[in-house]
């Protein structure tokens, strides 16, 4: 009897171990391919939606007045959904010596004396025509001994969700929280 009972834990042990492997092997598949899905949204989509994001938020924003300095973010959510984000930030960009504390933003727009910047997870080289546009807006600091950043949970900003086939399509929200529901937006 306690033969039985072992080899018949050992199987239910056994079915219970490929089980749970076959899940992890069926999330991280799912997983990749989110992110081969993502992937396959060019450059020139993500780029023209933040472009006009910023176009939209300067002509339209009343958050515009009370900055200059502007931080732009784009995630993509899906292969039908590109969040852009925009929220005034004046924190500092960090270099010792010749290197970069934190990371450096990739682009930027300037308009009437503002600037909105963002990062490009697919350009790794830096342009160096950015940190001299950064020192102009005073967000370049070399060998600082102290590193601050602030925060203010209170600010608001401004996001703005793009149907990836027509970039005319769009929704905004203003709000003080990334965690934002997805407005229904219909894309084709």
């Amino acid at each position: 009897m306690d033969q039985v009972l072992k080899k018949l834990i050992t199987q239910t042990t056994s079915i219970i171990f490929m089980k749970n492997h076959l899940s992890l092997i069926i999330l991280l598949f799912s997983l990749f391919c989110t992110g081969q899905q993502n992937k396959s949204i060019s450059k020139d989509i993500y780029t023209s939606a933040i472009k006009n994001a910023v176009d939209d938020f300067r002509e339209k924003s009343s958050l515009l007045k009370n900055d200059n300095i502007f931080s732009v973010s784009y995630k993509i959510l899906n292969s039908n959904f590109i969040q852009i984000n925009i929220i005034g930030n004046s924190n500092k960009f960090y270099i010792d010596g010749d290197k970069p504390i934190n990371r450096l933003p990739t682009n930027y727009l300037e308009f009437n004396n503002k600037i909105f910047y963002w990062y490009d997870d697919n350009e790794i080289k830096l342009n160096t025509s950015i940190i001299s546009k950064l020192q102009e807006y005073g967000l370049i600091e070399y060998n600082a001994d102290i590193i601050e950043y602030s925060r203010d949970d209170k600010k608001k900003s401004i996001s703005y969700y793009f149907c990836t086939k027509d970039l005319t399509n769009y929704k905004k929200v203003k709000s003080n929280s990334l965690k934002i529901k997805i407005p229904k937006l219909s894309c084709k």
